[in-house]
Protein backbone atom coordinates (compact mmCIF):
# COMPACT_ATOMS: atom_id res chain seq x y z
CA UNK A 1 0.00 0.00 0.00
CA UNK A 2 1.13 3.56 -0.69
CA UNK A 3 2.88 4.94 2.36
CA UNK A 4 0.62 8.01 2.18
CA UNK A 5 -2.56 5.95 2.44
CA UNK A 6 -4.95 6.92 5.21
CA UNK A 7 -6.33 3.74 6.78
CA UNK A 8 -9.39 5.61 8.06
CA UNK A 9 -10.21 6.72 4.52
CA UNK A 10 -9.68 3.18 3.20
CA UNK A 11 -12.35 1.87 5.59
CA UNK A 12 -14.52 4.97 5.16
CA UNK A 13 -14.70 5.81 8.88
CA UNK A 14 -13.96 8.88 10.97
CA UNK A 15 -10.71 9.08 12.91
CA UNK A 16 -12.71 8.98 16.15
CA UNK A 17 -14.75 5.95 15.04
CA UNK A 18 -15.42 3.30 17.68
CA UNK A 19 -13.96 -0.20 17.44
CA UNK A 20 -17.41 -1.55 16.57
CA UNK A 21 -17.84 0.99 13.75
CA UNK A 22 -14.45 0.02 12.33
CA UNK A 23 -15.30 -3.69 12.52
CA UNK A 24 -18.66 -3.17 10.78
CA UNK A 25 -17.04 -1.10 8.04
CA UNK A 26 -14.39 -3.77 7.49
CA UNK A 27 -16.89 -6.64 7.30
CA UNK A 28 -19.09 -4.71 4.85
CA UNK A 29 -16.20 -3.77 2.57
CA UNK A 30 -14.48 -7.16 2.82
CA UNK A 31 -17.67 -8.90 1.76
CA UNK A 32 -18.19 -6.45 -1.10
CA UNK A 33 -14.64 -6.68 -2.46
CA UNK A 34 -13.75 -10.28 -1.60
CA UNK A 35 -12.14 -11.88 -4.70
CA UNK A 36 -14.59 -14.79 -4.60
CA UNK A 37 -17.52 -12.41 -5.06
CA UNK A 38 -15.86 -10.40 -7.85
CA UNK A 39 -14.98 -13.19 -10.24
CA UNK A 40 -11.24 -12.53 -10.36
CA UNK A 41 -11.49 -8.75 -10.73
CA UNK A 42 -7.87 -7.59 -10.17
CA UNK A 43 -8.86 -4.09 -9.02
CA UNK A 44 -11.27 -5.56 -6.48
CA UNK A 45 -8.55 -7.96 -5.30
CA UNK A 46 -6.10 -5.08 -4.77
CA UNK A 47 -8.72 -3.06 -2.91
CA UNK A 48 -9.51 -6.10 -0.75
CA UNK A 49 -5.82 -6.27 0.23
CA UNK A 50 -5.88 -2.57 1.16
CA UNK A 51 -9.01 -3.11 3.26
CA UNK A 52 -7.41 -6.08 5.06
CA UNK A 53 -4.23 -4.09 5.68
CA UNK A 54 -6.13 -1.12 7.09
CA UNK A 55 -8.19 -3.32 9.43
CA UNK A 56 -5.09 -5.22 10.61
CA UNK A 57 -3.92 -1.90 12.07
CA UNK A 58 -7.12 -0.07 13.04
CA UNK A 59 -8.76 -3.25 14.33
CA UNK A 60 -6.04 -3.69 16.95
CA UNK A 61 -6.26 -1.08 19.77
CA UNK A 62 -2.49 -0.98 20.38
CA UNK A 63 -1.62 -0.80 16.69
CA UNK A 64 -4.26 1.85 16.14
CA UNK A 65 -2.83 3.95 18.97
CA UNK A 66 0.65 3.48 17.52
CA UNK A 67 -0.57 4.42 14.04
CA UNK A 68 -2.24 7.58 15.35
CA UNK A 69 0.93 8.53 17.26
CA UNK A 70 3.09 8.06 14.20
CA UNK A 71 0.73 10.07 12.00
CA UNK A 72 0.88 12.94 14.48
CA UNK A 73 4.66 12.55 14.67
CA UNK A 74 5.17 12.75 10.92
CA UNK A 75 5.00 9.08 9.98
CA UNK A 76 2.42 8.47 7.29
CA UNK A 77 2.21 4.68 7.50
CA UNK A 78 4.10 1.44 8.01
CA UNK A 79 6.50 -0.28 5.62
CA UNK A 80 8.43 -3.51 5.85
CA UNK A 81 6.45 -6.76 6.02
CA UNK A 82 5.25 -8.86 3.08
CA UNK A 83 2.81 -11.69 3.65
CA UNK A 84 2.39 -14.58 1.26
CA UNK A 85 0.51 -17.83 1.72
CA UNK A 86 -1.43 -20.44 -0.23
CA UNK A 87 -4.51 -18.85 -1.73
CA UNK A 88 -4.04 -15.67 0.28
CA UNK A 89 -2.26 -13.48 -2.29
CA UNK A 90 0.34 -10.97 -1.21
CA UNK A 91 0.02 -8.52 1.67
CA UNK A 92 2.26 -5.62 2.73
CA UNK A 93 2.22 -3.66 5.97
CA UNK A 94 4.03 -0.35 5.52
CA UNK A 95 6.35 1.37 8.00
CA UNK A 96 6.58 4.75 6.24
CA UNK A 97 9.22 6.85 4.49
CA UNK A 98 11.04 7.91 7.67
CA UNK A 99 11.89 4.30 8.62
CA UNK A 100 13.23 2.15 5.78
CA UNK A 101 13.12 -1.26 7.45
CA UNK A 102 13.55 -3.16 10.70
CA UNK A 103 17.33 -3.01 10.39
CA UNK A 104 17.14 0.80 10.23
CA UNK A 105 15.06 0.82 13.43
CA UNK A 106 17.57 -1.48 15.13
CA UNK A 107 20.50 0.74 14.10
CA UNK A 108 18.89 3.86 15.47
CA UNK A 109 17.85 2.20 18.71
CA UNK A 110 21.13 0.47 19.46
CA UNK A 111 23.81 1.91 17.16
CA UNK A 112 24.48 4.90 19.39
CA UNK A 113 24.49 7.35 16.47
CA UNK A 114 21.36 9.42 17.01
CA UNK A 115 19.90 11.53 14.25
CA UNK A 116 17.59 14.48 14.00
CA UNK A 117 14.05 13.52 14.98
CA UNK A 118 15.28 10.54 17.00
CA UNK A 119 12.69 11.26 19.70
CA UNK A 120 10.03 10.07 17.27
CA UNK A 121 11.28 6.55 17.80
CA UNK A 122 9.84 6.62 21.31
CA UNK A 123 6.56 5.86 19.55
CA UNK A 124 7.85 2.37 18.80
CA UNK A 125 8.23 1.18 22.38
CA UNK A 126 5.01 -0.86 22.14
CA UNK A 127 6.20 -2.51 18.90
CA UNK A 128 9.85 -3.21 19.70
CA UNK A 129 11.12 -3.93 23.22
CA UNK A 130 14.78 -4.35 24.10
CA UNK A 131 15.57 -7.16 26.52
CA UNK A 132 18.64 -7.42 28.70
CA UNK A 133 21.29 -9.02 26.44
CA UNK A 134 23.08 -12.16 27.58
CA UNK A 135 26.86 -12.32 27.50
CA UNK A 136 28.45 -12.09 24.05
CA UNK A 137 25.03 -11.56 22.46
CA UNK A 138 23.19 -8.49 21.31
CA UNK A 139 19.70 -7.74 22.56
CA UNK A 140 16.69 -9.82 21.63
CA UNK A 141 13.83 -7.95 19.99
CA UNK A 142 10.05 -8.30 19.93
CA UNK A 143 7.59 -7.31 17.24
CA UNK A 144 4.03 -8.07 16.17
CA UNK A 145 2.99 -9.05 12.66
CA UNK A 146 -0.48 -9.62 11.25
CA UNK A 147 -1.06 -12.63 9.01
CA UNK A 148 -4.13 -13.46 6.91
CA UNK A 149 -6.71 -15.77 8.49
CA UNK A 150 -6.16 -18.51 5.88
CA UNK A 151 -2.39 -18.48 6.44
CA UNK A 152 -2.83 -18.92 10.19
CA UNK A 153 -5.10 -21.91 9.58
CA UNK A 154 -3.30 -23.59 6.68
CA UNK A 155 0.28 -22.43 7.27
CA UNK A 156 2.43 -20.46 4.88
CA UNK A 157 5.47 -18.26 4.56
CA UNK A 158 6.05 -14.62 5.47
CA UNK A 159 8.89 -12.57 4.01
CA UNK A 160 10.35 -10.05 6.47
CA UNK A 161 12.73 -7.31 5.37
CA UNK A 162 15.37 -7.11 8.10
CA UNK A 163 17.87 -4.60 6.75
CA UNK A 164 18.91 -3.23 3.38
CA UNK A 165 17.80 -5.65 0.68
CA UNK A 166 18.09 -8.72 2.90
CA UNK A 167 14.89 -10.63 3.46
CA UNK A 168 14.19 -13.48 5.86
CA UNK A 169 11.65 -16.17 5.06
CA UNK A 170 9.49 -17.04 8.07
CA UNK A 171 7.41 -20.20 8.23
CA UNK A 172 4.00 -19.77 9.82
CA UNK A 173 2.92 -23.16 11.21
CA UNK A 174 -0.55 -24.40 10.33
CA UNK A 175 -3.08 -23.81 13.09
CA UNK A 176 -1.15 -21.07 14.91
CA UNK A 177 -3.39 -19.11 17.27
CA UNK A 178 -3.72 -15.38 17.71
CA UNK A 179 -1.18 -14.10 20.25
CA UNK A 180 1.30 -16.98 19.86
CA UNK A 181 5.00 -16.20 19.43
CA UNK A 182 7.61 -17.58 17.07
CA UNK A 183 11.37 -17.20 17.49
CA UNK A 184 13.69 -16.13 14.66
CA UNK A 185 17.28 -16.89 15.60
CA UNK A 186 19.95 -14.31 14.88
CA UNK A 187 17.54 -11.60 13.69
CA UNK A 188 17.49 -9.46 16.83
CA UNK A 189 19.46 -6.28 17.47
CA UNK A 190 22.65 -6.05 15.37
CA UNK A 191 26.00 -5.61 17.07
CA UNK A 192 28.87 -3.31 16.19
CA UNK A 193 31.24 -4.99 18.65
CA UNK A 194 31.29 -8.38 16.95
CA UNK A 195 28.92 -10.01 19.44
CA UNK A 196 26.45 -12.63 18.26
CA UNK A 197 23.15 -11.09 17.10
CA UNK A 198 20.15 -11.52 19.35
CA UNK A 199 16.90 -13.23 18.38
CA UNK A 200 13.67 -11.75 17.08
CA UNK A 201 10.42 -12.83 18.74
CA UNK A 202 7.33 -12.32 16.60
CA UNK A 203 3.88 -12.21 18.15
CA UNK A 204 1.30 -13.39 15.64
CA UNK A 205 -1.85 -11.33 15.15
CA UNK A 206 -4.43 -13.18 13.04
CA UNK A 207 -6.54 -10.95 10.81
CA UNK A 208 -10.32 -11.27 10.97
CA UNK A 209 -12.14 -12.98 8.09
CA UNK A 210 -15.46 -11.84 6.59
CA UNK A 211 -16.81 -15.41 6.32
CA UNK A 212 -15.06 -17.66 8.83
CA UNK A 213 -14.69 -17.56 12.61
CA UNK A 214 -12.34 -19.75 14.62
CA UNK A 215 -13.42 -21.24 17.96
CA UNK A 216 -10.71 -23.46 19.35
CA UNK A 217 -9.88 -25.84 16.50
CA UNK A 218 -13.33 -25.56 14.93
CA UNK A 219 -14.40 -23.24 12.14
CA UNK A 220 -17.85 -21.63 12.06
CA UNK A 221 -19.59 -20.01 9.11
CA UNK A 222 -23.05 -19.11 7.81
CA UNK A 223 -24.86 -20.58 4.83
CA UNK A 224 -27.66 -18.54 3.26
CA UNK A 225 -30.36 -20.44 1.35
CA UNK A 226 -33.65 -19.31 -0.17
CA UNK A 227 -37.13 -20.37 0.88
CA UNK A 228 -37.51 -22.91 -1.92
CA UNK A 229 -34.29 -24.65 -0.93
CA UNK A 230 -35.39 -24.67 2.71
CA UNK A 231 -38.84 -26.11 1.93
CA UNK A 232 -37.94 -28.55 -0.85
CA UNK A 233 -34.37 -29.38 0.08
CA UNK A 234 -31.30 -28.87 -2.08
CA UNK A 235 -27.67 -29.72 -2.63
CA UNK A 236 -25.44 -26.68 -2.11
CA UNK A 237 -21.73 -25.91 -2.25
CA UNK A 238 -19.93 -24.87 0.92
CA UNK A 239 -16.51 -23.22 0.86
CA UNK A 240 -14.12 -24.42 3.56
CA UNK A 241 -11.18 -22.58 5.13
CA UNK A 242 -8.71 -24.73 3.17
CA UNK A 243 -10.19 -23.39 -0.07
CA UNK A 244 -11.80 -26.72 -0.89
CA UNK A 245 -15.49 -26.72 -1.81
CA UNK A 246 -17.71 -29.52 -0.51
CA UNK A 247 -21.27 -30.54 -1.32
CA UNK A 248 -23.86 -30.34 1.45
CA UNK A 249 -27.35 -31.82 1.25
CA UNK A 250 -30.07 -29.64 2.74
CA UNK A 251 -33.04 -31.82 3.80
CA UNK A 252 -36.58 -30.63 2.98
CA UNK A 253 -38.06 -28.52 5.76
CA UNK A 254 -34.76 -27.14 7.02
CA UNK A 255 -35.25 -24.08 9.22
CA UNK A 256 -33.07 -21.14 10.17
CA UNK A 257 -30.36 -21.77 12.78
CA UNK A 258 -30.01 -25.41 11.72
CA UNK A 259 -26.34 -26.38 12.10
CA UNK A 260 -24.53 -28.91 9.91
CA UNK A 261 -21.15 -30.43 10.81
CA UNK A 262 -18.38 -31.06 8.32
CA UNK A 263 -16.04 -33.49 10.15
CA UNK A 264 -12.31 -32.84 9.91
CA UNK A 265 -12.70 -29.65 7.88
CA UNK A 266 -11.57 -27.32 10.66
CA UNK A 267 -8.11 -26.42 11.97
CA UNK A 268 -5.35 -29.00 11.50
CA UNK A 269 -3.97 -29.44 15.02
CA UNK A 270 -1.52 -31.87 16.66
CA UNK A 271 -4.39 -33.42 18.58
CA UNK A 272 -6.33 -33.95 15.36
CA UNK A 273 -8.31 -31.76 12.98
CA UNK A 274 -11.26 -29.72 14.16
CA UNK A 275 -14.63 -29.57 12.43
CA UNK A 276 -16.40 -26.98 10.33
CA UNK A 277 -19.88 -26.02 11.57
CA UNK A 278 -22.26 -24.43 9.08
CA UNK A 279 -25.28 -22.52 10.37
CA UNK A 280 -28.19 -22.14 7.96
CA UNK A 281 -29.97 -18.82 7.56
CA UNK A 282 -32.97 -18.43 5.26
CA UNK A 283 -33.13 -15.44 2.94
CA UNK A 284 -36.72 -14.19 2.94
CA UNK A 285 -37.63 -12.15 -0.17
CA UNK A 286 -38.51 -8.58 0.73
CA UNK A 287 -39.35 -7.14 -2.70
CA UNK A 288 -42.23 -9.28 -3.95
CA UNK A 289 -44.72 -7.71 -6.33
CA UNK A 290 -48.40 -7.48 -5.42
CA UNK A 291 -49.25 -10.42 -7.69
CA UNK A 292 -46.46 -12.52 -6.17
CA UNK A 293 -47.69 -11.74 -2.67
CA UNK A 294 -51.22 -12.69 -3.70
CA UNK A 295 -50.04 -16.02 -5.13
CA UNK A 296 -47.95 -16.71 -2.06
CA UNK A 297 -50.90 -15.93 0.21
CA UNK A 298 -53.12 -18.34 -1.75
CA UNK A 299 -50.48 -21.07 -1.53
CA UNK A 300 -50.06 -20.47 2.22
CA UNK A 301 -53.81 -20.91 2.74
CA UNK A 302 -53.81 -24.14 0.74
CA UNK A 303 -51.09 -25.71 2.85
CA UNK A 304 -52.58 -24.45 6.12
CA UNK A 305 -50.06 -21.75 6.92
CA UNK A 306 -52.74 -19.05 6.84
CA UNK A 307 -56.42 -19.13 7.68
Amino acid sequence: MNSQANYYEVLGVREDASAEEIKKAYRRLAKEYHPDSRGGDKKAEEHFKKISEAYSVLGDPQKRQQYDLMRRGGFSGFEGFDYRGPGAGSYRVNFGDNVNDIGDIFSNLFGGGGRQGESLFNNFEEIFHQKKPPRARSADMESTITVPFEMAINGGETIIKTGGDRRVKIKIPAGIEDGKKIRIRGQGAPSKSGAEPGDLYLTIKVAAHPEFERRGNDIHSYLYINMAEAVLGAEVTVKTVSGKEVKLKIPPGTGSAKIFRLPGMGVKAETGPGDHFVRVEIDVPADLSMSQKREFREWARKVGLLK
